[in-house]
């Protein structure tokens, strides 16, 4: 039963790894109609919009309630996951900004795999944290950041500001990330996140006022990537995930969720016409290597 229970979970984790590194490419095809700011407000405050259903929908079934976790109870209270959730909803605006901006300078299959590297800066960071780290991952770090150099084309001006905005934007979603792992032990995983879209959402749309011309006629042309965004990438990938973490076993799940990475650089090929030469490829290699490496020593299930 717990073996099905994890297949399914890793099932989950993988349509979820699937819909994030497709969601570059209608990230990128939206850069053509929206400016980024005002792209993600619409993603974020939709897909938040959608997550309120499915959070009632999961409440009202037992199985889904994890009633407490490492002896701790699990406050579902919305009033009680607020404060959380506007934390983890301020790093998900800074990290999706600064995602989204470099889009506009680099390719869609790069910045996947840039943003990769949010899974090995994780236990880097949480080093800070006190958490424990072991000697796969350094040198899983080592060989994804030397993946990174040979993937950096310096000759590039303007894609390497854009590679250098996804590099930052990884460290956003890194700290997010240890943010979120602490907080889903003592409050509502769904609501944490249907509240975090919401908070990244409106602070998305107030930047988007200060700082862009936009108009309703962007977000219309921009429809069919924005429904994307805030159904397959929002709203079914994130409940997919926060469903999936409690079965599937951690070293299994980084490495499911580190081929996000390899459905960005395939979907960006397919649908962008994106080729990347034997150098960057080399580069793509590497770093899917140090993401494996790093998490080969994460097998007794101690993972973040």
């Amino acid at each position: 039963m717990v073996k099905r229970k994890q297949v399914q979970a890793e099932v989950l984790l993988l349509l979820a790894a699937l819909f994030w590194g497709v969601a570059f490419v209608p990230q990128k095809i939206a850069m053509a109609d929206i400016e980024p700011l005002a792209f993600n407000a619409w993603r974020f405050i939709l897909g938040g919009l959608i997550l309120i259903p499915i959070v009632y929908w999961l409440s009202s079934r037992r199985d889904a309630q994890p009633g407490e976790t490492d002896g701790q109870a699990v406050n579902h209270a919305w009033r009680a996951c607020l404060p959380g959730g506007a934390l983890l909803g301020f790093w998900l605006f800074l990290g999706a900004a600064l995602q989204q901006v470099s889009l506009l300078y680099t390719t869609a299959g790069r910045a996947g795999f840039i943003t990769g590297f949010y899974l090995l800066l994780v236990p880097v960071i949480g080093l800070s944290l006190g958490h424990k780290t072991n000697r796969w991952t350094w040198m899983g770090i080592g060989l994804a950041l030397f993946g990174l150099y040979w993937l950096a084309d310096f000759s590039e001006e303007s894609q390497l500001i854009g590679d250098l905005m996804v590099f930052a934007s990884a460290f956003v979603f890194a700290i997010q990330v240890l943010t979120a792992d602490r907080l889903v032990k003592r409050y509502d995983a769904l609501r944490l996140a249907c509240i975090q879209f919401l908070i990244c959402g409106f602070l998305s749309a107030v930047a988007s006022l200060f700082t862009e011309q936009t108009t309703l006629q962007a977000a219309i042309d921009a429809a069919w990537p924005i429904a994307y965004m805030m159904i397959f990438s929002t709203a079914l990938a994130f409940t997919f995930q926060l469903l999936a973490q409690r079965y599937a076993a951690p070293s299994h799940a980084t490495v499911i969720m580190s081929l996000e990475a390899v459905f960005a650089l395939a979907a960006g090929w397919l649908f962008l016409n994106e080729m990347l030469n034997t150098t960057e490829l080399i580069g793509c290699g590497l770093m899917l290597a140090g993401m494996l490496v790093s998490h080969y020593g994460n097998h007794s299930g101690t993972h973040h």
